[in-house]
């Protein structure tokens, strides 16, 4: 200890290196210890101490076994073992040669982005054990427990006011052919943290009205409060809101305005886009729905003529696009478009593209329900109310450039 004491004192990469070999060498000490405890424990015997009558069975050597501890290294360990094989120590993992928290730890490394082939090279560099990508895998199967619990977790007792509804396609590689793969995504807000939550995850084609009634079912299954809910903001999908007022009787809906202008926008040639947008972004964004509905009278007396396509886009949804006029204006900037799922969406596509080939359609959905639990826990310390003086400097700049 005297040793170590100096090595620190001068503050280098050896004192460094004799610290963690220090720690290493108490840990495996002390394991040590705690084997020959347990196996004093199962035989009633302590070392050396004489049988007794009934007694027939006794210690009999040791077997080596490596185990590796996250952040220290490989511990070399002795596993004391008796005559009639029965010792089962309940301090070592089964059959492991890590312990479970190291084993997570490489499993949200896959997860977050890194390739099986960083994984076996910076396990194999920082603790000496090198994995492969049926190794990975396997622990990847197994921290799916978790965010299998997360996606099934209760919602009783929640009241969540907003709920978001949409999907997105994304390309993965499996089996070395890229595939289109699709999913559906519930946010909801609810009345108490008013933060996003993530309440749903499912694979499976976003444009199948019978697929979006298991998802809600799902939802009530797990106890969400259908009263509570008071709007759903939702892209223009086939039979999509037709679907969610059967669940969600007492609610208003909302459409998006990102793809309705978008898909107006489609309808105009290029060179007169940005003026139509313009024209678009002041009826939406207008201080009030009476401003809004003559902001879209005077869209409509300007472009009908050239862009009759265009202005049907808006018309025909536009009582749902005005909808969250309806609400307080603190939650205005948030609920008039699907911009947060698009967000997630944009993290599933980040996440994705980095990858040379998935396991399949399972890995896939664990790494969409890993980056869902990542990007809910930090939507957690945001709440919707901070986003007002932003949707204030927004709306002034519209209403200035449509002007």
């Amino acid at each position: 200890m005297g040793k170590l004491t100096v090595e620190l004192e001068h503050g280098n990469e050896k004192a460094r290196k004799s610290l963690k070999r220090w720690l290493l060498e108490k840990a495996q000490a002390w394991i040590n210890g705690a084997l020959e405890a347990e196996m004093t424990e199962h035989l009633q015997r302590r070392r050396y101490e004489p049988l007794s009558e009934g007694q027939g069975n006794y210690r009999n050597g040791y077997r080596p076994r490596r185990l590796n501890l996250c952040g220290l290294g490989r511990a070399q360990l002795k596993v004391p073992r008796d005559r009639q094989g029965t010792f089962q120590s309940m301090l070592l993992p089964d059959r492991r040669g890590q312990d479970a928290e190291f084993e997570a730890f490489i499993a949200e490394c896959f997860l977050a982005g890194l390739s099986t082939r960083d994984i076996s090279r910076i396990s194999a560099k920082h603790f000496g054990q090198r994995y492969d990508s049926k190794q990975v895998s396997r622990l990847v199967a197994r921290a799916g427990e978790e965010m299998d619990a997360w996606q099934q977790r209760s919602l009783k007792g929640r009241r969540f006011k907003f709920l978001f509804v949409d999907g997105a396609n994304f390309k993965v590689r499996i089996n070395h052919r890229i595939s289109k793969q699709s999913f559906c995504v519930v946010l909801g807000v609810s009345e108490e943290q008013e933060c996003f939550e993530v309440l749903s995850v499912t694979m499976g084609d976003r444009e199948n009205a019978d697929l979006w009634g298991d998802v809600f079912n799902d939802l009530i299954r797990r106890g969400l409060d259908t009263s509570a809910v008071e709007l759903g903001i939702m892209d223009g999908l086939p039979k999509l809101e037709e679907v969610f007022k059967t669940y969600f009787g007492r609610a208003r809906t909302q459409r998006c305005q990102v793809h309705a202008k978008r898909n107006a926008l489609r309808r105009v040639r290029k060179c007169d886009r940005q003026s139509f947008g313009q024209a678009v972004s002041a009826v939406f964004y207008a201080p009030s729905e009476a401003q809004a509905r003559r902001n879209f009278y005077a869209l409509n007396d300007t472009w009908q003529t050239q862009f009759p396509g265009a202005i049907a886009v808006i018309e025909r949804d536009l009582d749902s696009l005005l909808t969250f006029y309806e609400f307080d204006p603190v939650y205005w900037a948030t609920i008039r478009t699907t911009n947060p799922i698009e967000r997630l969406n944009k993290e599933f596509k980040r996440r994705t593209r980095a990858m040379e080939v998935t396991g399949g359609e399972q890995a896939t959905y664990r790494i969409m329900v890993y980056v869902a639990m990542t990007i809910e826990h930090s939507w957690s310390r945001f709440q919707l109310r901070s986003w007002a003086g932003s949707f204030a400097s927004r709306a002034s700049v519209y209403t200035h450039d449509a002007a």
